[in-house]
């Protein structure tokens, strides 16, 4: 967040919190799912999983079952939300040499990192896993766009990345929607 007020750039959900975690966002019960966008925007097609996470942060933001969040930093910051969710799907930029395709894993490799103390989400939740801090500890996944990586600064998305976006935000809409109705 802009504002300091959490670790995590922004939260969704429609319960309470308690205070000082973010500016009107509170909450009193565990989501289902998380949806958490990685990346950097001001990297271009790296801040693909912030786009994507922001696009839908408004469709469930009165749905207590899921909680949307964006990590453009310390990706260590989602320690914070471990104990919010039972399941993680991380929305990311991935390192490919086909830009566009659409990849579902359970650990994947950065495709940018702005610090050379960064390290990839896989690599975050296996260290998180071994702190045994909540009990039991979330599934995740990694669904990811590959990208090729940045060689200069500079915001929005590439034509190719955007169409994948798109067809990556659909597929999470599909999951989504599946899980609530199921």
């Amino acid at each position: 967040m802009t504002d300091g007020s959490s670790s995590c750039a922004s939260l969704s959900r429609r319960a309470s919190r308690p205070p000082g975690d973010g500016p009107g966002v509170e909450v009193t019960a565990q989501a289902r799912l998380a949806i958490v966008g990685i990346g950097n925007t001001i990297a271009g097609d790296d801040g693909v999983g912030v786009v994507i996470a922001d696009r839908l942060r408004d469709r469930w933001k009165d749905i207590g079952e899921v909680l949307v969040a964006t990590l453009t930093g310390d990706l260590f910051s989602v320690s914070d939300l471990l104990d919010r969710t039972n399941e993680f799907l991380f929305v990311d930029a991935i390192a490919g040499e086909s830009p566009g395709e659409i990849q579902i894993m359970n650990s994947a490799q950065r495709a940018f990192a702005a610090s050379l103390h960064q390290t990839d989400i896989g690599t975050v939740m296996a260290a998180l896993r071994k702190l045994e801090m909540v009990d039991p500890f979330p599934s995740w996944q990694v669904w990811g766009i590959t990208i090729e990586t940045p060689e200069e600064l500079g915001e929005g998305l590439s034509p190719e990345i955007a169409v994948a976006a798109d067809k990556l935000e659909a597929r999470i809409l599909e999951y989504v929607e599946g899980m609530l109705a199921g």
